[in-house]
């Protein structure tokens, strides 16, 4: 293994996002926008790409006809309604890969397809070409709008240091603190412990549900609910152990 997964790595090891199985527990591979400290290592952590209005782009030139797996897209050019760049037009070679992209032909009539990114090119003049897991079954004319959603373990950060409470979800537990800019495994599957806010988990009758707090700690539906009309928190798994003392060894359950 080139990267055990108590192993940071300022080199990208393995394509991010690769799924790895330890005892019981998965792991995926991710890269960390924020360093994580030690507190890190007991809170959920969160993936930072948001889905903006610049995320919707149009194809150019060539056309592609039902088949095909490969579209090129502006990503440098402002046009309504999405006048910004996708991430100022500052793209890298592959650095999508693992994301999705939704497309809307322009020949309308509910035409849709949502393909898995396998490969981008680097931008040029402008574009880059995004080639998909499976082929079209609509042909893709020019200007048709394709929408960009990252990988989402390409840019994790610590809950609480992202500053996006109550918009944001978790993706997975760091288990050892990391550097800014590195890459590590983030668990998203099984046995763990999460620091509780509040009341611990577990601590009253059928409370066994637990829910992301925005600090990236947990808690039960009650005080995530009582915290500030949060009406529907992201839950991340259940509580393991039996009694009423309550107990942050959870079952996580993000992606198994």
């Amino acid at each position: 293994m080139l990267q055990d997964f108590h192993e940071q790595s300022a080199i990208q090891r393995y394509p991010v996002g690769l799924r790895y199985v330890y005892d019981n527990r998965v792991f995926h591979y991710a890269k960390f926008t924020n360093a994580v400290g030690n507190v890190g290592t007991y809170r959920l952590a969160v993936a930072t790409d948001q889905i903006l209005e610049n995320n919707d782009r149009r194809s150019v030139a060539p056309a592609k006809v039902i088949g095909d797996k490969t579209v090129t897209i502006d990503v440098t050019v402002g046009f309504a309604p999405n006048f910004l760049a996708f991430q100022g037009g500052v793209v890298a070679a592959n650095e999508l890969i693992g994301g999705h992209v939704e497309i809307w032909p322009v020949a309308g009539g509910s035409q849709f397809m949502y393909r898995k990114i396998m490969a981008n090119t680097a931008v040029s003049a402008g574009n880059i070409t995004i080639t998909v897991d499976k082929p079209f079954n609509f042909a893709v004319g020019i200007a048709s709008q394709v929408t960009i959603h990252p990988n989402i373990y390409r840019a994790v950060k610590s809950a609480v240091d992202a500053g996006l409470a109550g918009f944001q979800s978790a993706v997975g537990l760091p288990i050892i603190p990391v550097t800014i800019n590195y890459f590590a495994w983030l668990q998203t599957w099984g046995l763990c412990f999460v620091a509780p806010t509040g009341a611990w988990p577990g601590s009253a009758h059928d409370y066994r549900d637990v829910y992301l707090h925005s600090d990236g700690c947990i808690a039960d539906f009650v005080t995530e609910y009582a915290a500030g009309a949060n009406i529907s928190p992201q839950r991340v798994g259940y509580v393991v152990n039996a009694g009423n003392y309550g107990a942050a060894e959870i079952m996580l359950q993000l992606d198994p």
